[in-house]
């Protein structure tokens, strides 16, 4: 039987480690020729080597299927633009681009450096929208299939208030993906965004005074190959009609998160100009109805001095 991508070119960024490699190896089994694109760095983005791109590559060569590695930066223009196209080079196409690769700094708005928002948004915003064109450049071309999927954050959809960099930039992917969902949709192309909620080398950063390190003592259900089989779901044929949405992969469950919508309206008397005081003794009927802060912020910080990875590892393993 062939695989769920049989025929399929694909590029996974981040893919030396992690739900990355994890990704990548679905695919390959699945029958795609897949692109391991990964810099080596360390989660903080520091550093750089090519031994984790090739040492992926190799495994998927040793199983039979077809691989080659990019040690790359995406958030460099150049980089970015020679990594799309390397497959388009080798196999004439590219259908798939999985942008995994990221980088990690705990901060809140207090504390945060001008160096860990340069770092976070050159990889987040940057790197993504940098292969996102130049991959969306060649489905134009082809008008024929095109798979983008864009890693976004619980950090993001809830507000994690010490990865405050972290969310700002993954809140930027939701709205390049929405856009590029919207711009691409006559072209055959799907894009779409995933959070995920295992544990990996980031999370061991987030809780860097752990005993044990979470990804080592991390139970079948919160280890990275969770996350794949979503991903190849979404980067298969059967997807056609879906797009600008955002999926969750949380150990043994798949979630579609909910749509922005419109939930409470309140308008001008008469269509007039405002009237301040209407709106004041108007507002907590209408906008302001079962507004709750309990209910409503989902991650209090007790202290802007509170130290990283102080929160309860519990209050992670809950969107599980």
């Amino acid at each position: 039987m062939p695989g769920k991508l049989e025929g399929k070119v694909a590029i996974v960024t981040g893919s030396g480690r992690g739900v990355g490699r994890c990704t990548a190896l679905l695919m390959a089994k699945e029958g795609a020729k897949v692109v391991i694109a990964d810099n080596g760095s360390q989660v903080d983005g520091s550093g750089a080597s090519s031994g984790p791109a090739e040492a992926v590559a190799a495994e998927i060569s040793v199983a039979g299927g077809t691989a080659m590695a990019v040690a790359c930066d995406v958030s460099d223009w150049d980089d970015a633009k020679a990594l799309i196209e390397a497959p388009i080079k080798e196999w004439g196409k590219l259908d798939i681009l999985v942008n995994n690769a990221g980088n990690f700094r705990a901060n809140n708005i207090a504390n945060v450096s001008r160096a860990d928002w340069d770092a976070l948004r050159r990889v987040h915003m940057d790197g993504m929208m940098h292969t996102s064109h130049f991959a969306a450049q060649h489905w134009k071309e082809r008008s024929e299939y095109g798979r983008l999927i864009n890693f976004t954050s619980d950090s993001f959809m809830s507000g994690v208030p010490d990865t405050f960099a972290y969310a700002a930039a993954k809140g930027a992917v939701v709205g390049m993906t929405r856009a590029i969902a919207n711009a691409m949709v006559n072209y055959n192309v799907t894009a779409n965004c995933l959070t995920q909620a295992s544990m990996t080398r980031m999370a061991d950063s987030y809780y860097p005074d752990a005993e044990i390190k979470p990804s080592d003592d991390a139970p079948p259900d919160q280890r990275p190959d969770t996350v794949p089989p979503l991903i190849v779901y979404l980067a298969s044929p059967e997807a056609a009609g879906i797009s600008g949405r955002i999926f969750g992969s949380y150990g043994y469950k798949y979630i579609r998160w909910s749509e922005p919508r419109h939930e409470a309206a309140l308008k001008s008397r008469d269509n007039e100009p405002w009237d301040l005081d209407y709106l004041f003794s108007h507002f907590s009927e209408t906008l302001g109805k079962d507004l709750d802060l309990k209910k409503d912020l989902r991650w209090p910080l007790e202290s802007l001095d509170q130290d990283t990875g102080t929160a309860e590892i519990d209050n992670w393993k809950k969107t599980i």
